[in-house]
């Protein structure tokens, strides 16, 4: 009687477990990239909520209220610092395991309001480090504090996790030499995520050796992809904005901005609210190429006079 009893608790046992994994593996395949408030409210013990940004007064902000359970990502030492190179892997591990995050949990990026860079710029290297279950919340910590939604203030220090980077994906990932081939390649759309200022030469907030934008390309802000409240702007109009410019589904397209942050909001957009299947970003983007030979690597704009 009493193994009969210990047999039917194991099947028992075993069939919740099993239970649970397809549970956890259907949760993370159903999850859209782009989640609402709502959904994030109905599901806050399910994910690890991550606070992306990396200006002072940002940080102020998270600390004097934020989603309920989240914590703070500084993401300037990660994206920060213009490079030929990929981003660190190192670097990486060590922040997702001090955010608490294991490579299986489905983490939700949010910013002090929709329009944020940064947080696509933390979505695009999750992706590039394999990181598949991660969404973006749509309108931000504005739009969640405007709902008046499950806050706290402070700063949440997490228990550490064990992150180990297995395979990076470099098909979204391009360097200055790829992207010197394909100037003249019909078949490319190369997009300028900066801002109309820097893609015509009259701004040069950081101080680059010249100023205005790679033959070819686009110029498509950021900016164009959110609405005044920060939200996401609709399918409809998104695929408006870039086929206008001729940024269609039948090219491979090739996002740069001064680093990679906006960039990473084009490809997000793209990819992932768009269904565009091959998006890619120039880390380096015009602060790595405003620097190079200009003999080799050609700009439509002018050369900047150093200050002494």
């Amino acid at each position: 009687m009493h193994l009969r009893r210990k047999v039917v608790i194991s099947i028992i046992a075993v069939l919740f477990l099993v239970s649970l994994i397809g549970y956890q593996n259907a949760f993370a395949k159903e999850v859209s990239k782009v989640v609402e408030t709502q959904w994030l409210a109905d599901n806050l013990n399910n994910v690890k909520v991550v606070f992306v940004d990396n200006w002072p007064s940002a940080k102020e902000s998270y600390e004097k209220k934020h989603v309920t359970g989240s914590v703070y990502m500084g993401i300037g030492a990660l994206m920060g610092t213009i490079s030929p190179n990929p981003p660190d892997k190192v670097q990486f591990e060590g922040m997702m395991t001090r955010l608490g995050i294991s490579n299986n949990d489905h983490v939700v990026l949010y910013g002090p309001d929709g329009e944020s860079v940064f947080t696509l710029g933390a979505f695009w290297l999750m992706e590039y480090f394999g990181h598949k279950n991660v969404s973006y919340l749509n309108g931000g910590l504005a739009k969640w504090n405007k709902e008046n939604r499950s806050s706290e203030g402070g700063m949440k220090k997490a228990e550490a996790g064990n992150y180990k980077v297995g395979a990076v994906d470099e098909s979204i990932r391009i360097v200055a030499d790829d992207v010197l081939k394909n100037l003249n390649n019909a078949k490319v759309a190369l997009v300028d995520a900066r801002g109309t200022g820097e893609y015509k030469g009259e701004v040069n907030n950081d101080k680059n050796k010249r100023v205005g934008y790679i033959p070819g390309a686009l110029d498509l802000d950021s900016k164009l992809n959110f609405n005044a409240d920060g939200t996401l702007k609709s399918e409809a109009d998104l695929k408006a904005v870039y086929e206008s410019k001729g940024v269609t589904k039948d090219k491979e397209v090739i996002a740069y901005c001064q680093g990679g942050i906006k960039a990473a909001n084009a490809y997000f957009v793209l990819r992932h609210v768009l269904g565009y299947k091959n998006v890619k970003v120039y880390v380096g983007s015009w602060g790595e190429w405003s620097g190079l030979d200009y003999k080799k690597y050609p700009i439509v704009g002018k050369i900047v006079e150093e200050k002494k």
